[in-house]
């Protein structure tokens, strides 16, 4: 196995489940991926990939090779940055994965402030949920990745990666301009007991969020009625504001100067947040990667307040 060019083929065949995809990403023929992944199973006399399946899956023995692959092409890229350091600032691409709320906020500003100083240094911006992008991190995919965690950083993340914390993202209740309840001083969870409510998904990242509103439902003696479940927290904060329900969201999912809803502090005994974090390989020291991070810190503590 010491293609280089063949592991990272089944890599990305492996994150992406498609053939096409992963030859879109690495701007190859499809063909010449499905070559690579071929000579690859010979090399090993193993079938690492089920073509019978769609999306593709890794076999047994692909996830086996999938868990090696990811440390062997992360250590690959701190290898490449070594010597790519050596350029400088002068030209290159930093690859930045991020959730979606941090692309519609402060991210943006870090992006811009960062090419007005650093013209010939692309920054390449992908939307990734907080477990694919700390993923792609780990696999050198992304030089950096802006994620959250409802856990301690350093409970939540490996020993490869080293986080730096941008802010802390207190949880609110959101409601429609007019509602009944903005104008409560105190507003106790029994308060909610008739109201409709927009949610995550129980799995992944909403996790946390079914689980506050579990809690406000136990502290006010009522199930809470979920109108329908949105993971886009753009299209929950939209039928709030259209009065449609009530929500639970992170304090600065909401863009600065938006008054189409109202924020409250969550109701009862509740008090919680989410860290927001900047992830990297701890051994990839490239100065733009270095950059960017400050750049994110700073931007970050501005649309947070300074609330780190």
């Amino acid at each position: 196995m010491h293609d280089l060019r063949r592991l990272r083929a089944f890599h990305e065949v492996a994150e992406r489940g498609s053939f096409s995809a992963a030859a879109f990403s690495l701007g190859y023929a499809q063909s010449v991926v499905s070559h690579h992944i071929a000579a690859l199973e010979a090399e090993v006399g193993l079938t690492l990939i089920d073509r019978t399946s769609r999306p593709v899956r890794v076999t047994p023995a692909g996830e086996l090779l999938a868990a090696h692959v990811v440390e062997v092409l992360g250590q690959v890229a701190a290898a490449e940055d070594a010597i790519q350091s050596l350029a400088g600032l002068r030209s290159g691409v930093v690859r930045v994965g991020a959730f979606s709320t941090a692309c519609t906020t402060f991210v943006p500003v870090a992006m811009a402030a960062f090419e007005r100083a650093h013209p010939g240094v692309r920054i390449a911006l992908d939307v990734n949920d907080p477990p694919d992008a700390l993923r792609r991190v780990r696999a050198g995919d992304v030089d950096l990745a802006v994620a959250f965690t409802h856990q301690t950083p350093q409970d939540s993340i490996d020993d490869a990666i080293a986080v730096s914390i941008l802010g802390t993202d207190p949880f609110v209740l959101v409601l429609p301009p007019g509602h009944r309840l903005t104008k409560r001083r105190r507003i106790r969870p029994a308060d909610l007991a008739h109201e409709r409510f927009y949610a995550p998904p129980r799995e992944g990242t909403g996790a946390t969020y079914r689980d506050l509103l579990d809690r406000v439902g136990a502290e006010g003696d009522f199930e809470p009625t979920v109108a329908d479940t949105v993971a886009d927290v753009n299209v929950a904060r939209a039928l709030v504001a259209a009065g449609l329900g009530i929500a639970i969201m992170g304090k600065y999912t909401i863009p600065a100067g938006d008054t189409s809803v109202v924020t409250c502090q969550l109701p009862g005994t509740l008090a919680a947040s989410r860290t927001i974090i900047a992830a990297r390989l701890r051994d990839r020291r490239l100065p733009a990667i270095d950059r960017m991070l400050a750049l994110l810190e700073q931007a970050s503590g501005s649309a947070m307040g300074g609330e780190h």
